[in-house]
């Protein structure tokens, strides 16, 4: 598990560093007549979309640029912040379970151990992945 912990561990601090060199959030969404602008935080333009004289369009619907919106750095942020605080626990539990091997507190460290696998999951594509890994 140490090795998937530091994968993990990886991982989020690659979705950190992109998300800290982003525009900052929150962002939304302005719907023109042509166009879909993504504002940051400080209103500037951050993605756009839309078909100027046959150009075609960054966003297909209305939905990617929301979808965008919604996956703004701050969340992502969010979403990396609660990982971290997700697999410190685990450790403590592991750690726990380690020292007092009592049954119950195994099988909670086995069901933490899923729990880190599930999260490692949607970094499956990445060259450094283990199938082993996959819960």
């Amino acid at each position: 598990m140490d090795g998937l912990v530091q994968f993990l561990r990886d991982r989020l601090d690659e979705d950190e560093k992109m998300a800290g060199a982003a525009a900052e959030g929150p962002w939304s969404v302005d719907h023109g007549d042509y166009v879909e602008l993504v504002y940051g935080a400080d209103q500037s333009a951050v993605v756009c979309g839309g078909c100027w004289s046959g150009e075609a369009s960054v966003f297909e619907s209305t939905a990617d640029a929301l979808h965008i919106v919604r996956h703004d750095p701050a969340r992502v942020l969010a979403v990396v912040e609660a990982k971290r605080a997700a697999i410190s626990h685990y450790e403590k539990l592991r750690r726990f379970a380690e020292k007092e091997r009592r049954e119950e507190y195994i099988l909670a460290e086995g069901a933490g151990a899923v729990v880190i696998k599930m999260l490692a999951l949607p970094y499956a594509d990445h060259p450094a992945y283990r199938e082993d890994w996959r819960p």
